[in-house]
């Protein structure tokens, strides 16, 4: 090849080159592009039903240090209350639902690391899979001791599972920080749910009543999953 075409070749090279990382950029999800999703996952949150059957919810205050770790898009907190005749046969559970914009905000906040930090040792733990009207879900049942907390209960179970758009419901904190190192997936973020109770209810008292709650809105979950 004369001088003249080598000259004349690297320029083309380069061109080719830039117009492969351009096609390549071209491919890449920006956070902007999750704007539309976010906004649809907001939505849905908020508008979660305060009455479900015999049960009443009301909001709670969210700590502010636990805002500031997340950087929630939406975060929904209450405490649910069920209806009953004898005061003394009154049940509660709290509800948490809670949905970041980037998934990397999240990896860190899951109930094994939260609620031993707040002086409630894990106790132990299962995995379940429980069917919530139309869907499955399945999560990780943690149980803590909470006899320091003084709160009418020896045991608190905290019901706990993921929504990582694009892999669906996750029991555990692994599918969200694998989520949280694809960074053509993160901006989509993910969604945490947590039913709290007193852990010293029947294992079968404490599935229907996370059935109960979280199956207020089954739909939930293909709008935070549109797959």
């Amino acid at each position: 090849m004369t001088s003249r075409g080598i000259i004349f070749l690297s320029p083309l090279l380069c061109l080719f080159v830039l117009a492969g990382i351009a096609a390549d950029n071209a491919h890449h999800v920006r956070p902007q592009d999750a704007a539309p999703y976010h906004a649809k996952a907001r939505q849905a949150i908020e508008a979660f039903p305060y009455v479900i059957g015999y049960w009443t919810g009301s909001d709670e205050a969210v700590p502010t240090a636990a805002v500031k770790m997340l950087r929630p898009n939406v975060i929904v907190s209450r405490k649910y209350k069920k209806q009953a005749a004898n005061w003394r046969d009154e049940v509660q559970a709290d509800l948490l639902i809670v949905q970041c914009g980037d998934s990397r905000d999240m990896a860190g906040h899951y109930p094994p690391i939260c609620y031993p930090a707040s002086g409630e040792p894990l106790i132990s733990q299962r995995e379940f899979t429980l069917k919530v009207g139309p869907i499955t879900i399945p999560g990780t049942e943690y149980l803590f001791d909470n006899r320091q907390k003084q709160a009418g209960m020896l045991r608190k179970s905290v019901y706990n599972f993921f929504i990582v758009p694009g892999r669906g419901v996750v029991p555990d904190i692994s599918g969200v920080r694998a989520a949280a190192g694809d960074y053509q997936r993160r901006c989509f973020g993910a969604a945490q749910f947590q039913v709290v109770m007193n852990g010293d209810l029947p294992p079968e008292e404490r599935d229907e009543i996370f059935k109960t709650l979280i199956g207020a809105d089954p739909s939930l979950v293909q709008v935070l999953d549109p797959r």
